[in-house]
């Protein structure tokens, strides 16, 4: 569940920077508490998946977490499915994503982060809800055709606060995919 200070959105001066380091921390403490060894063994795919593809921007450990024949899929946003390249992305797709999302900042321990309300998991898969928050440039937002919170400018950074959720199946010890559930009604907010 998302603590309190997790869900402290706010200062006077603006939103908290994304750490997806709380993420990975929280992944560490479920798999710390589960007594099943599987479902222990499916968390740290997960968290290695994680840290290769936001911390240390290695491809071939990212893709070594999915199967083969990985497949990503995406529902809601009509703009945001557009945008990560339609609703169904195979596994040269998925690549691509990676690669470019490294590369452009989007995969930063300090650009993405997880706020996780409900986490579950059985021996098929994990999935939770909760926010997605993402820090992007007021360049970006403005060349995306967003309108900047009010006193923005397009030197400034902004969190996109918005609700998730994701299902992860696996199969044989790996992760099939990411089926992704975005909510468009995100807020922004400039960073402190």
């Amino acid at each position: 569940m998302a603590t309190a200070e997790q869900q402290e959105e706010s200062t006077a001066a603006g939103a908290r920077p994304p750490d997806m380091g709380r993420f990975v921390e929280f992944l560490e403490a479920r798999k710390a508490e589960t007594e099943n060894p599987r479902h222990a063994a499916m968390i740290g795919v997960l968290i290695e998946h994680s840290v290769a593809e936001v911390r240390d921007h290695d491809i071939d450990r990212t893709m070594a977490t999915l199967v083969e024949d990985c497949v990503y899929h995406y529902y809601g946003d009509p703009a945001l499915i557009k945008q990560s390249g339609g609703p169904v992305i195979h596994r040269d797709g998925v690549i691509a994503n990676y690669l470019a999302n490294m590369a452009n900042g989007t995969l930063d321990m300090d650009s993405i982060e997880v706020e996780v309300d409900h986490f579950f998991i059985n021996d098929d898969a994990i999935a939770w809800d909760g926010w997605a928050r993402l820090r992007l440039p007021g360049s970006v937002l403005v060349a995306s055709g967003a309108t900047l919170p009010d006193g923005g400018t397009v030197d400034d950074f902004y969190v996109l606060r918005s609700r998730q959720a994701i299902v992860i199946p696996f199969r044989d010890g790996l992760m099939v995919g990411e089926d992704f559930y975005l909510d468009s009604q995100g807020t922004w907010e400039k960073v402190s």
